[in-house]
């Protein structure tokens, strides 16, 4: 048996886990396919240009968000907040002293940024010099938060949460993670996700299937995504038109975004 003291990181995540709990959100488990759009990225970047799937889909993400505004924005009780950035969080997995730290990376207005500039600007984030290993960037600060009590900490955690121009600062305005550049197993990502924003997204792997075109059944490669949707701000009937266009767009308009 071995026993070591919970990190600091750690336990800010843990806080910020209990922040959430009880949200009310409800889930989409789809399933796109990227037979189509991944050779034409392969094309593109032969070319010298275009951008790996995964800066695609943020780029896709980011499109619909601009695309249906009610799905960039953030809620509470008192007021709802409509954002014209569209700044999404990605986490990048980085090494420091050998040990592996998740950091948030935020990419500023994808809306208007190109697939290669997103592209770029991911890979750039990972040989940043910068240490944001979490949302509180000041290590002061997160020394603080580690030796107050619990409840102290909660309560001023939710004081950021109702300060919404704060949240889009810290952490965008919309989450998308990815497990794909670490495994290959085909499945869904089920991530924990709530407080005031809209939605979040989850990427998994691309894996091949059998797939019904016409009256043919031919092999194509599949994406498993989740959208999670916060019902207090989204209902239903939007929700599926908020995904019909990331479906169109991901399968067979994806020329739109890559030019």
């Amino acid at each position: 048996m071995r026993r070591e003291k919970t990190t600091l990181l750690r336990k800010l995540s843990m806080y910020g886990f209990d922040l959430v709990t009880g949200s009310h959100n409800f889930f989409a488990l789809l399933e796109f396919d990227v037979t189509d759009l991944r050779r034409h990225l392969r094309a593109l970047r032969a070319e010298g240009r275009g951008g790996s799937l995964f800066a695609f889909l943020l780029k896709a993400v980011g499109k619909c968000l601009e695309e249906f505004p009610e799905f960039n924005a953030m809620i509470d009780r008192r007021k709802t907040t409509y954002f014209d950035e569209v700044d999404v969080n990605i986490p990048i997995e980085i090494e420091t002293e050998g040990i592996r730290n998740p950091k948030q990376y935020i990419v500023r207005d994808i809306n208007r940024k190109s697939l290669t500039e997103v592209d770029r600007e991911i890979a750039a984030s990972k040989d940043a010099g910068d240490d944001h290993t979490g949302y509180v960037f000041s290590k002061g600060l997160q020394r603080l938060l580690g030796i107050l009590p619990a409840g102290l900490v909660m309560f001023l955690m939710r004081s950021i949460l109702r300060r919404h121009d704060t949240v889009q600062k810290l952490s965008g305005t919309v989450f998308v993670t990815s497990v794909s550049m670490f495994s290959n197993v085909p499945g869904y990502v089920i991530p924990y996700a709530g407080g005031p924003k809209a939605a979040s997204f989850a990427i998994g792997s691309v894996s091949k299937k059998p797939v019904v075109r016409g009256d043919e059944v031919r092999v194509r490669e599949m994406i498993n995504l989740t959208a999670i949707f916060n019902h207090d701000l989204i209902d239903g009937a939007p929700a599926a038109r908020f995904i019909n266009r990331l479906r169109r767009y991901v399968e067979t308009s994806f020329a739109e975004l890559t030019g």
